[in-house]
């Protein structure tokens, strides 16, 4: 039953990682999300249901359009795959629960921040708020963890503010991380910044080595807050216990 629970969980996070191409396609440009057909960014046709199965429709299509065989980006079936993937770690980790369900939409909304974020260099204001309307529909599930999600808003995002007064945080992380506090509490969104803040000094690293970037190279930190922060939702609890298990 436990799997067959995991793969609910998949095919829905596959349904929903098209939802999300959309939305890293069209915010930026500030179309809605919400109204209008799908179509294709080159010749600009609109696509028929069988252009838009999640996956199958990209490999049955050979990565091709099918009105002007303009080349699809391998970007939009990994992006279905990996929500799908993320999905199925909450199924998981969580079941069929209340709260696997808030985890869902929250990694929906880190997918869709660090794919902008690495295409732009910003991150829309909107999907802070919809991250702290996530956290008032956890707070209701359990009104007592006030404090801890009020102390989770401001641990990570006042430093940070800080940091964006010399230019040295941009201002759409400092509210993606008081969101992210909000919703996640305050040991959790502390965890989640120090895998952040670790994944993103390995990929710098790698990036000074390899891609000949220098220091004065702009890198979005988007992207690893998110992997941090997801982190954090499957293990973060378990992080912290190990941590003090240490002393």
């Amino acid at each position: 039953m436990e799997w067959i629970i995991v793969l609910f969980f998949f095919l829905f996070g596959l349904v929903i990682g098209s939802y999300l191409n959309v939305a890293i396609y069209r915010l930026p440009l500030h179309l809605s999300t919400a109204k209008g057909r799908s179509f294709c960014p080159q010749c600009h046709h609109t696509l028929s249901a069988l252009d838009l199965v999640p996956l199958f429709s990209w490999l049955g299509l050979r990565g091709k359009c099918r009105y002007c065989r303009a080349p699809i980006s391998p970007r939009y079936p990994l992006i279905e795959s990996l929500t799908g993937i993320l999905y199925a770690g909450c199924g998981y980790f969580y079941g069929p629960t209340p709260e696997a369900i808030l985890h869902c939409l929250f990694l929906s909304i880190l997918v869709v921040m660090a794919m902008i974020d690495w295409d732009t260099m910003e991150i829309p204001d909107r999907l802070s708020v919809f991250i702290l309307m996530l956290g008032v529909a956890a707070l209701a599930l359990n009104p007592a963890s006030i404090p801890i999600r009020v102390l989770g808003a401001l641990i990570i995002s006042v430093p940070l503010w800080i940091l964006s007064r010399f230019n040295l945080m941009g201002g759409g992380d400092v509210k993606i991380m008081c969101a992210a506090g909000f919703y996640l509490g305050a040991p959790l969104v502390m965890t989640a910044f120090v895998l952040s803040s670790f994944v993103g000094a390995l990929a710098a690293l790698y990036l000074m080595i390899h891609k000949k970037k220098d220091r004065k190279s702009e890198i979005p930190f988007g992207p690893f807050l998110a992997v941090g922060l997801t982190l954090s939702v499957y293990w973060g609890n378990t992080l912290i216990q190990a941590y003090l298990s240490l002393f």
